[in-house]
């Protein structure tokens, strides 16, 4: 019987074991999820709702722009990014279960239909992407790293936030976060696929993703 090498080896059971993960993740969406997709499936109502996230929206536009697309560098792009991933976000910070003050002040003021509005009206949104440049290294260590979960370009799912033409400063704040298991983001695929990154690893990773569309 053949043996496989023991690094190599471990590096199967990582894949395989954020592969099962990423799989049960799925089901970690808003309890309002299924009320968002009836508005998605109804043109007329999904217009609506995009509409009427505005009355609540304008809070938003200092820190995270206008139409979703950050001006502030360790503050994240919204525009583009998936609604069920972030109604979820919003649930999570009006629960506690995401710790950022600020958030979590604002979320809890929201109703649930607003919840769905402001996810709704963002993911309409295009991102303008943050990065001037890319780096081959980033791309590298993208493929090796998170393209299984967040996909080849970028553009995560319901359950995995889309990171293309993200913020730089608040990709690097971020994976550090989990990297060093500070408590700010918990996600123990996260932590695993993230272990053991260098500065300089993280730099080209967050100039990689920043420079998508």
């Amino acid at each position: 019987m053949m043996v496989l090498p023991t690094r190599f080896g471990m590096y199967l059971v990582l894949v395989a074991s954020l592969l099962g993960m990423a799989s049960q993740s799925q089901a970690q969406v808003s309890p309002l999820d299924g009320r968002m997709k009836k508005v998605l499936a109804d043109n007329a109502a999904t217009s609506a709702s995009i509409t009427a996230a505005k009355k609540v929206t304008f809070f938003c536009d200092v820190c995270h722009g206008v139409n979703g697309s950050s001006v502030k560098g360790d503050v994240p792009n919204l525009a583009g990014q998936n609604s069920s991933y972030l109604l979820t976000q919003i649930d999570k910070f009006s629960r506690g279960q995401r710790q950022e003050k600020f958030m979590e002040g604002l979320m809890k003021l929201l109703t649930e239909e607003e919840r769905i509005n402001v996810a709704l009206f963002y993911a309409s949104k295009t991102v303008e992407p943050a990065g001037k440049e890319t780096s081959l290294t980033g791309q590298a260590l993208y493929t090796a790293r998170c393209a299984v979960c967040h996909a080849g370009h970028a553009q995560g799912n319901e359950s995995t936030p889309r990171l293309a033409g993200q913020q730089i400063d608040y990709l690097k704040t971020s994976i550090k976060r989990y990297r060093d298991r500070t408590g700010e983001r918990i996600y123990e695929p996260m932590s695993a696929s993230t272990a053991g990154l260098k500065e300089a690893e993280i730099q080209a990773l967050a100039m990689y993703l920043a420079n998508l569309k």
